[in-house]
């Protein structure tokens, strides 16, 4: 693992403590990358994830919904050939760190620190 894609699950792990609750499930905004890649990544108790927890830190994530098709994230799909309007659940959170080090890194409105 690189030093970037640590730092990125470093950055991961604080996005995903940032869930606020909406109607009584808990979400975030969707990860946004530098080159205008968007997904939504999501862990909490009512997601595809590890542990099934309010708090991490957690091993694996749902993805949903990428902006494009992102064949890194094709092994976990729901729907497999419906890339862009599927979930991606249980996905490692090492896979989610190197797709969004492909797309350049986190744009700096979501993970500043």
């Amino acid at each position: 693992m690189t030093k970037t894609t640590t730092h990125i699950m470093i950055q991961l792990q604080d996005h995903l403590a940032q869930l606020s609750s909406i109607r009584g499930t808990r979400v975030i905004q969707p990860v946004k990358c530098h080159d205008g890649f968007m997904m939504s990544v999501q862990a909490s108790s009512t997601h595809y994830c590890m542990p099934r927890s309010d708090v991490g830190p957690w091993t694996r994530v749902e993805v949903g919904y990428p902006s494009q098709i992102e064949p890194l994230l094709w092994p976990w799909a729901e729907l497999p050939g419906d890339w862009t309007d599927t979930v991606y659940p249980h996905v490692p959170v090492e896979i989610v760190a190197a797709v969004i080090e492909v797309h350049g890194g986190f744009k700096l409105d979501i993970a500043s620190k």
